[in-house]
């Protein structure tokens, strides 16, 4: 039997793709920074604009293209699309510092509670009401209601990162304990996803949920226990090298001639085992790629050089990818069903009502002054790219119907292009002087640690 592979015709397919979302996704990213906002909105809008929403209604026959029937003509985007989520994730772990949370203490705590104690119980309290359209066909009533407790609960450091560091916010004391709550936030989230994936579906008893519970039980523990040792040990023994003045810490060639290029070769390897490990466990793998990041970041050996060896083709080709595709997936003529937009309405009044209300109320009881407590609010609300990978995530796991994604990615950028003004009309005065120097790209978790960009204090 000899290996399959793709005909003429769906190589061409792939390449007018991903010609197509590159460009567009680049031009409507730079747009969007124009504007003040995060490209990751452009790049979202890029593929709304290559989708039913827009070129279905213009060009039939050019979303037909872009949108393929054939499972076998889309198959390639999105394979390219998950690698787009899941670099971009393991950028996001190598970010994420759970002991800031630790550190900042008690107002880090109480904020967190309220930031997402609140929204995830409102949460289950609207999936309950929401029409049966927005449940996927393979949605359980527990995975769904999870789901949209998880889209009301969590932020998205990547993109709030990027916008403190744009408005000069990030060194300040607000700017700490935003990234720290959503830190703790995201975190959370992951875990609650693999809940959802784990009970997704209408059957899923208690018997059948025992063994992929356990799997997933047991993988936490191997990464919590085993994984950091393993980490340490290989990257120990990778060639040392000094990153040479003005090389932009890429080098290429170690001593001995060896490639100074081991991290990103553990990177890539520890991404697809975690992947492919989650996966077998009955999760997502998008969780193994967030847990890679978690164990690289941790490790005293993990070197900056790994940072500019990942950036490149991420940021330049595969998250845009990916923002793009999820942009394609949005139907806004589906909002225009019965009482769809009223509902979605609705939908986007509890995430900010809740999240804001949350995460002040929390603020107000750390001892937080009433304009810095309103400005870690605002910036908590901002959903941007992780709330994307959720969304996605449940609509490939048939928890979330095309009608139920639309209305949570439509939260998501709704809430993140709101974000930056909001906080710049009540961030306390003395909080900032001006623009930071972000990295040009607002697409990355690596808007934290980047050669431009402040370094913020969360960091080890």
């Amino acid at each position: 039997m000899g290996f399959p592979s793709l005909g003429e015709h769906a190589q061409w397919a792939l390449l007018v793709q991903l010609l197509a979302i590159t460009a567009m996704a680049h031009a409507a990213g730079a747009v969007a920074r124009r504007l003040g906002q995060p490209a990751v909105i452009g790049q979202l809008l890029a593929g709304v604009l290559l989708g039913p929403s827009v070129l279905g209604l213009l060009w039939s026959g050019g979303a037909e293209l872009m949108i393929p029937q054939d499972r076998l003509l889309g198959a390639p985007l999105n394979a390219v699309s998950w690698l787009g989520a899941a670099f971009l994730l393991l950028l996001t772990g190598l970010d994420t510092d759970l002991d800031a949370v630790r550190r900042l203490g008690r107002p880090t705590l109480l904020i967190g509670a309220g930031a997402v104690l609140l929204p995830f119980a409102a949460g289950l309290g609207l999936a309950l009401a929401l029409p049966a359209s927005f449940a996927g066909a393979r949605a359980g009533d527990v995975a769904f209601v999870l789901l949209v407790a998880v889209s009301l609960s969590i932020s998205s450091i990547p993109v709030v990162a990027r916008i403190l560091s744009e408005l000069g916010f990030m060194q300040a004391d607000f700017g700490r304990m935003i990234l720290a709550v959503a830190l703790a936030s995201d975190a959370l989230g992951w875990l609650a996803l693999a809940a959802v994936t784990v009970v997704s579906g209408p059957s899923a008893g208690i018997g059948a949920l025992a063994a992929p519970l356990a799997g997933l039980v047991l993988l936490t523990v191997a990464v919590l226990l085993v994984g950091p040792r393993l980490v340490d040990a290989v990257l120990t023994r990778l060639p040392r090298q000094e990153t040479p003045a003005g090389d932009g810490g890429s080098g290429s060639t170690g001593p001995g001639g060896h490639s100074g290029h081991g991290e990103l070769l553990t990177a890539v390897v520890l991404v697809l085992l975690l992947a492919v490990a989650a996966q077998a466990a009955g999760s997502d793998g998008l969780l193994g790629a967030f847990a890679a990041g978690l164990l690289i970041g941790r490790s005293p050996y993990h070197r900056a050089r790994l940072r500019a060896q990942l950036e490149p083709v991420t940021l330049t080709v595969l998250a845009p990818v990916f923002f793009a595709v999820a942009g394609l997936r949005m139907d806004l003529t589906a909002l225009g069903g019965p009482g769809t937009l009223l509902w979605a309405g609705g939908y986007l009044a509890v995430a900010v009502g809740c999240k804001i209300a949350g995460a002040y109320g929390g603020a107000r009881l750390a001892g937080l002054p009433s304009r810095q407590g309103l400005a870690v609010a605002v910036g908590l609300n901002c959903r941007g790219a992780i709330e994307v990978v959720v969304a996605s995530a449940g609509l490939s796991a048939g928890v979330l119907s095309e009608r139920g994604y639309t209305v949570i990615v439509l939260m998501a950028l709704i809430t993140t292009v709101m974000t930056g003004p909001l906080l710049r009309a009540v961030a306390p005065r003395a909080a900032g002087a001006g623009r930071g120097g972000g990295p040009a790209d607002g697409t990355a978790a690596a808007a934290v640690g980047s050669p431009d960009a402040p370094a913020p204090p969360l960091r080890r």
